[in-house]
């Protein structure tokens, strides 16, 4: 067949054989893709420091007749984003937003909404935007892709408005809020707290350009309630763990 080149970040990488990788990313062209790397391991030329987590690349590959498996002919690193590997907390962060990548989506069905959200991501975690406060927007922004975006403009029961003295939680079974007045006639242990103030926030992260997302000043509180509540709803949507969650750093209040 052939080569066809594309624009990829890697998610995941694994040995094959004595010599060869495989390498998982996500790509524009292709979605979620995994490609067989000949010889990667021997490599002095077409994949040497290249092939690693979190890395965007221009990839020369051919399709497979035979499986969904590509054939990784050769690579050109575009970004390393070198800061996440020297940074434990940017570099779990970088797990995190990749883990739910690999989670909620497809192989071969690409979204090129899904590929510039991943790499806004990382360039955000590269530039030093505060890593819990990139997961909490990612978040938000990944869900509304997918299809699974939360309502955050009402209680889902009474269907009543935000109103700033009532406190608010997300029930993962219907990806609605339930106000404080509604929690005292139906209590479900499940659900976690949103402020107003943090919600408000997330209706914001979904109305701005992604180029204007990084300058959202979401304070600490904010972002710690988001990535707590949404990782549960995640899980609720996914009936799975999401493992790097536990590797998260703090939020930073300065």
């Amino acid at each position: 067949m052939t080569p066809r080149t594309t624009s990829g970040i890697v998610l995941a990488i694994a040995a094959h054989a004595e010599s060869d990788k495989l390498v998982t990313f996500y790509s524009p062209d292709t979605g979620l893709v995994t490609g067989i790397a000949k010889g990667a391991k021997r490599s002095k030329h077409r994949f040497v420091n290249k092939l690693e987590v979190f890395t965007l690349l221009t990839i020369l590959y051919r399709p497979s007749r035979s499986s969904g498996l590509l054939f990784l002919s050769e690579a050109e690193l575009d970004n390393a984003f070198l800061s996440l590997r020297k940074d434990y907390s940017r570099y779990t962060t970088a797990m995190f937003v990749a883990e739910l990548v690999l989670r909620f989506t497809r192989e071969h069905d690409p979204d090129p909404g899904i590929f510039t959200l991943l790499h806004w991501a990382l360039h955000s975690l590269d530039i030093g935007i505060q890593p819990l406060r990139v997961a909490a927007l990612f978040q938000v922004r990944l869900l509304d892709l997918v299809g699974y975006q939360p309502q955050l403009d009402r209680c889902g029961l009474c269907r009543r408005g935000l109103t700033p003295k009532l406190i608010y939680g997300l029930d993962p079974a219907s990806g609605s809020l339930v106000c404080s007045r509604c929690r005292r006639e139906r209590i479900n242990g499940s659900r976690l707290m949103l402020s107003v103030q943090t919600i408000r926030f997330l209706q914001q992260a979904r109305q701005l350009d992604l180029h204007l997302l990084g300058r959202l000043q979401m304070p600490a509180r904010g972002a710690t309630e988001t990535v707590n509540v949404l990782t549960t709803y995640c899980r609720h949507l996914l009936q799975q763990d999401i493992h790097s969650r536990r590797f998260l750093p703090p939020a930073r209040t300065g």
